[in-house]
C-alpha cells in the first residue's frame, strides 16, 4: 500500500529503507555528514524558538546515505513564517553546511550556529528557555526522520 504524504514537498521513503547509525558509534567518512548530538542540539534550540516565533511551525527531517546529506526544514502550513532548510552535505573529504529559504538558492555558511544563533537573536525568546525550549516536539521530528539508502526515483 503507498502512502501519500500530507505534505506534497516532502517525498516519504518506505520503512524498510531506514537506518541509523548507532548512538555512540564513531564517526566516519561514511556518516560524517548526519547531525552530531551537540549540532541535534543547537537544531532544537532553532526548531523551538521558530516555534516560539511562529506558532504552528513544523520541522522534518532527512538524512540521505545515498547522497551524503542530512537537512532539517521548518515550515508553516498557515504562512506565518518562512519555509527553510539547512543541511549537512559531505563533500569530497569535507562537510559543507548550507542554508536556504522558500525563494532562494541555498547558499553556504560556515556552521549551523552562524544562521541558528541570528535567528534566535532577532526572536529574543525570553532568557528562561523553559517557557519556549520545545524537545518533545524536537524529538519527534528527529524520531521520524526520513532516511535515504538507495536511489528512489520519483
Amino acid at each position: 500500500m503507498e502512502r501519500t504524504s500530507e505534505h506534497p514537498n516532502v517525498v516519504p521513503f518506505p520503512p524498510s529503507a531506514q537506518r541509523r547509525v548507532p548512538e555512540g558509534a564513531p564517526v566516519t567518512a561514511a556518516n560524517r555528514y548526519e547531525f552530531t548530538e551537540p549540532e541535534l542540539a543547537v537544531l532544537c534550540r532553532w526548531f523551538s524558538a521558530m516555534k516560539y516565533a511562529f506558532p504552528g511551525t513544523e520541522g522534518v527531517m532527512i538524512v540521505s546515505h545515498v547522497e551524503g546529506y542530512s537537512a532539517v526544514g521548518l515550515y508553516n502550513r498557515v504562512g506565518r513564517a518562512p519555509n527553510c532548510l539547512v543541511a549537512k552535505h559531505q563533500v569530497g573529504e569535507g562537510i559543507r553546511f548550507f542554508w536556504s529559504t522558500e525563494f532562494d538558492p541555498p547558499r553556504q555558511i560556515a556552521d549551523l550556529k552562524e544562521i541558528i544563533n541570528a535567528h534566535i537573536r532577532a526572536i529574543r525568546p525570553p532568557r528562561d528557555e523553559k517557557g519556549w525550549l520545545d524537545p518533545a516536539g524536537w524529538r519527534q521530528v528527529y524520531t521520524s526522520r526520513r532516511i535515504a539508502t538507495q536511489l528512489q526515483v520519483v
